[in-house]
């Protein structure tokens, strides 16, 4: 009888998957239950809690449940003062997908090729998942008219592309919470995510305004990948210039 031998590394990351997706589907189970998730949603959201949690670690797993814990918290509270879909059905797997697919990558990139580099720039795409919703959940219960980013002209809330002060003041906060935990869990150092997750904030704001609902293909949930893409390049670069 001939064997294969396996490797310890091989072997470890299999009880990590295997973990990961336990973990996940009772995380995701939990919430589409609470009603957080749609049938789909669970899907997706368990897939990226497998691999990120699986590839990456305990750590960026922990930052991604803080995100959408938060955030699904958020988009419940005063929800009938609140227009958007998910507020009622719960998020769908789109776009669950949006805010955790560019995390989801890195993590896997990061198994196969460590460095602090990465670690930052995952980090930094969760902070910038966080600081958008934040800023767009609180940012809807502004008493005053948000204003269009790119002409400072009153807007309807919920205007792609509107800001408030009480929501950015939110997404600052939201960034900040993933920037701190991240660097308790030693992923890390706090002040480059903190600044990539705001700077993303605002990148999605821009796109909101000016891209998005001008193409088909142009949705909410292309602009918030590509504001977690932007989060995770801009922390990275910042925590090369803070060095």
């Amino acid at each position: 009888m001939v064997t294969c031998p396996v490797d310890d590394a091989s072997l470890f990351r299999g009880v990590a998957l295997a973990l990961g997706m336990g973990l996940s589907l009772g995380v995701a189970g939990a919430a589409r239950a609470a009603g957080w998730l749609t049938r789909d949603g669970l899907i997706a959201a368990a897939a990226v809690g497998t691999l990120v949690f699986g590839f990456g670690g305990f750590a960026p797993a922990a930052l991604l449940v803080t995100f959408f814990i938060s955030s699904s918290l958020l988009t419940r509270w005063r929800a009938d003062r609140k227009t958007h879909p998910e507020h009622r059905r719960g998020r769908s797997g789109s776009q669950v997908l949006a805010n955790g697919g560019v995390a989801t990558v890195l993590s896997t990139w990061y198994a196969l090729s460590p460095s602090p580099g990465l670690a930052v720039a995952i980090a930094g795409a969760i902070a910038a998942a966080t600081a958008d919703t934040w800023a767009t959940e609180v940012g809807l219960l502004s008493r005053r008219p948000p204003r269009l980013i790119t002409t400072w002209q009153p807007v309807t809330p919920g205007t792609s592309g509107g800001i408030t002060v009480l929501g950015t003041l939110a997404g600052a906060g939201g960034a900040a919470v993933i920037a701190f935990f991240g660097a308790f869990l030693h992923l890390a150092p706090w002040a480059p995510v903190w600044l990539g997750g705001i700077a993303a904030m605002v990148v999605d704001s821009l796109l909101g305004a000016t891209v998005e609902g001008r193409r088909p293909d142009a949705g909410n949930n292309l602009v918030n990948l590509a504001a977690t893409l932007a989060g995770a390049g801009l922390s990275a670069l910042a925590a090369l210039l803070l060095r």
